[in-house]
């Protein structure tokens, strides 16, 4: 029999502090197969990257791609960290010294080119003149990608290209997917060709898989919660084992420990960038108006060039004190992979969406996802050139001043152009991203042009 270990990680979002116990699993793992007279496979499946830990965010995700380096990864596909929170030229560059496969088939630069650090699929070649086939797919975000310069195209149109080509020529097919375990199933019911799906994105834990007609799938969590282990008989094309393996926090490897120090100081020189010079701390309540979160809502409108600008309080975790504030501060207070956008929404829906994202159960709710990384949304304040308004007072007031019947430009954090919280927002059919930049980047040219470094000279 020519068996094939397969070990597979899913969705980091670079909680780094697990990175290193995750890498002394894999190391076992991989360890104990090898000893067997196995051939091993390492994948990842996305998301390695999020730029809410401060060493993705100083090397723009290089420092991630170093990591995987160092555990001899095989191959990887993106996800939407990797694909949407970064600009073209930084995912241009992010895989520049990558020793990996970045395998990645419905992506483009334009007009049916393939960027030049990837390729759609792969051929490897294992034991006993066996080949194994891997394409990898990424969850087709159309706007975003296209407001960044992308073409991302329909994964599974992709893969109908891909079984043309290599079908009849391999002995076992895999697909590397960050697209979603519903997708992942449509994928098994259409394309019985591909054996194994080693699925992302939904951060599921397929603790002993899921088999849909021929097809295992396999996923495991999120933020390094556990690592997937398959072994394959490639004479028979069968999965003879698949394990979900739980990390073990207490049971770390040492030499990930000293690269993960080199890293981190390797991203401090960005994060010490200055950006600002405040005369006075500048506070924040998630409950009621305060100065920074006002600065903010501002600093949103006027970037967008919009009416008025819908801003979160939750959105900012904390303070920023007096004196020089830099980067690092920044991405403390607001560390969220969020954009701003744009939509165009009538009077009338306007008036509703001040009430209704200003009621107690919005005020307190605990979003999980959407790019989101604080506690609660916190009390919404929306500014205008002339007001900014919070509380039920003050929304009876403005709008008195709102006309119901005209069209008017509102700008938001792209998460409610997208998420279930209001389907006003929502389901308007205008709507515009302004990327690359996240809300903190809008926030750091506000201050550096209202409290300039140089004011005191």
């Amino acid at each position: 029999m020519t068996a094939l270990t397969i070990i597979h990680t899913n969705d980091l979002h670079s909680e780094l502090d697990r990175w290193s116990a995750v890498t002394a699993l894999i190391k076992n793992r991989r360890a104990a197969a090898e000893k067997e007279g196995q051939d091993v496979l390492l994948f990842d499946l996305g998301d390695h990257c999020d730029r809410v830990h401060p060493l993705t965010e100083g090397l723009v995700g290089k420092g991630n791609t170093e990591l995987l380096n160092a555990m001899n990864y095989d191959a990887v596909t993106i996800g939407n960290n990797e694909g949407i929170t970064l600009a073209k030229s930084e995912l241009n560059s992010l895989y520049t010294e990558a020793e990996f496969d970045i395998l990645l088939a419905n992506l483009y630069a334009s007009q049916k080119e393939r960027p030049s650090w990837a390729m759609p699929w792969k051929i490897y070649p294992v034991e006993n003149e066996k080949k194994v086939a891997v394409i990898g797919l990424t969850i087709p975000f159309y706007a975003f990608y296209e407001e960044l310069g992308w073409q991302v195209t329909d994964p599974l149109e992709e893969i109908e290209t891909f079984l043309s080509e290599i079908e009849n020529d391999v002995d076992f097919i895999i697909c590397l997917s960050h697209l979603g375990l519903r997708l992942d199933k449509e994928i098994a019911d259409k394309f019985p060709q591909i054996k194994l799906i080693l699925g992302a994105h939904t951060h599921h834990v397929l603790e002993d898989g899921l088999k849909i007609n021929e097809t295992w799938l396999h996923q495991c969590g999120r933020s390094g919660s556990h690592v997937g282990e398959i072994t394959v008989d490639l004479e028979h094309g069968e999965i003879l084992k698949i394990q979900t393996h739980l990390v073990d926090l207490n049971f770390r490897d040492e030499e990930t420990d000293r690269l993960l120090e080199k890293v981190e100081a390797e991203a401090l020189p960005f994060l010490q960038e200055k950006v600002a010079d405040l005369p006075a701390p500048m506070n924040v309540s998630w409950y009621k108006e305060s100065p920074l979160v006002k600065e903010a809502a501002e600093a949103l409108r006027e970037w967008c060039g919009a009416d008025i600008a819908m801003f979160n309080a939750g959105l900012l975790l904390q303070g920023l004190p007096a004196g020089t504030i830099t980067k690092k501060h920044l991405h403390e207070i607001c560390p969220h992979p969020i954009n701003p956008a744009k939509v165009s929404v009538r009077g009338d829906d306007l008036i509703k969406l001040m009430y209704q994202s200003n009621q107690d159960n919005m005020v307190h709710y605990a979003l999980k996802g959407y790019g989101f990384r604080g506690k609660v949304l916190g009390a919404t304040f929306f500014s205008a050139s002339v007001w900014t308004v919070q509380t039920a007072e003050e929304i009876l007031k403005a709008a008195d001043q709102i006309d119901e019947e005209k069209i008017y430009t509102l700008a938001v954090p792209d998460l409610f152009t997208f998420s279930h919280l209001y389907p006003i927002v929502t389901e308007l059919q205008t709507k515009s991203y302004f990327m690359p930049e996240f809300l903190r980047d809008v926030l750091a040219w506000k201050l550096s042009k209202a409290y300039s470094l140089n004011r005191r000279s």
